[in-house]
């Protein structure tokens, strides 16, 4: 009935996301390095506020040179709860499901992380600048593992994907899942990135790691007029609120081609020449919310 209905053209469809032993993973035929796949759901939005009430963490293994996913270590990964120090508000309980009674007296060890991500060379998010600084005021451990980030660390606009959350990528390659709650999160994303990409074909696992591996640097436009800040995010720079004793305010992004930047902010931005500051970000620092230096 599926082949017929694709075949007519008429329809597409999509299929759950299979459990892990019906991937068609191989075994390695070179280096293999482990990686974990990390997801939360959260009180709320705010990061400055806002706690983690769920945390997953699903280990994988994939070949250092091809990206190729080999094994997804399912019995060492960590779904648990964490009691907040407040109630959950009931709009983000509408969203993940997760209410005060299931993370009554819950809590996640430093132990706990540590056993899962000690021997990871990499911690992955789909949303790493939101993840990471909410993981990281709760366990520090997290804070000296290098981060990628499946959401922009792959082109997915020259893929022909336009939107970037979880779900609709999977849509568009034929796939669903369950979603909002944070293992299934995991699974469903380290399910994606052992997918071909649609243009390409590459390995979507091999091109985050071809982006991981760049030398970054974030270039801040610090005063800057507020009748630019559309062009400034419309090219992808992202606000930085400042701290008075420490840092001004700025726009920043972050590029492996900071002259490019320069020029640009020099022609459209502030139309002379001026002093704009440049700071390496090594991969242990990015999407860190401990990106600027003391």
């Amino acid at each position: 009935m599926a082949r017929a209905l694709e075949a007519s053209g008429e329809y597409r469809l999509l299929r759950r996301v299979p459990p892990v032993e019906r991937w068609p993973l191989t075994p390695a035929r070179g280096e293999v390095r482990r990686a974990v796949f990390l997801d939360t759901e959260t009180t709320g939005l705010q990061q400055e506020s806002d706690e983690v009430i769920e945390l997953a963490l699903l280990p994988f293994d994939y070949e250092r040179e091809s990206g190729r996913i080999i094994k997804v270590d399912e019995a060492r990964a960590l779904s648990a709860f964490r009691q907040p120090s407040f109630p959950i508000p009931p709009d983000s309980t509408r969203i993940h499901g997760i209410c005060d009674a299931d993370v009554a007296g819950r809590s996640i060890s430093a132990a706990e992380i540590a056993a899962v991500i000690d021997d990871a060379h990499l911690i992955i998010a789909h949303h790493a600048a939101f993840d990471r600084p909410m993981v990281e005021k709760h366990w520090p451990a997290f804070e000296a593992k290098h981060w990628a980030c499946s959401l922009v660390d792959i082109d997915w606009k020259a893929e022909g994907l336009a939107t970037t959350k979880l779900d609709y990528l999977l849509w568009r390659q034929g796939w669903f899942h369950d979603g909002h709650r944070a293992l299934a999160d995991a699974l469903a994303g380290v399910f994606l990135l052992s997918l071909p990409l649609p243009v390409t074909q590459h390995a979507a696992m091999s091109a985050l790691l071809a982006c991981a591996r760049r030398p970054l640097r974030a270039v801040r436009a610090e005063e800057t007029a507020f009748e630019q800040r559309a062009a400034l995010k419309q090219r992808g720079y992202r606000w930085d609120a400042g701290d008075a004793d420490r840092r001004a305010k700025a726009w920043w992004i972050l590029t492996d081609d900071p002259q490019t930047e320069i020029d640009w902010l020099t022609a459209e931005i502030y139309q002379s020449p001026r002093a704009i500051p440049v700071i390496n970000v090594p991969a242990t620092m990015r999407y860190s919310q401990r990106l600027w230096p003391e």
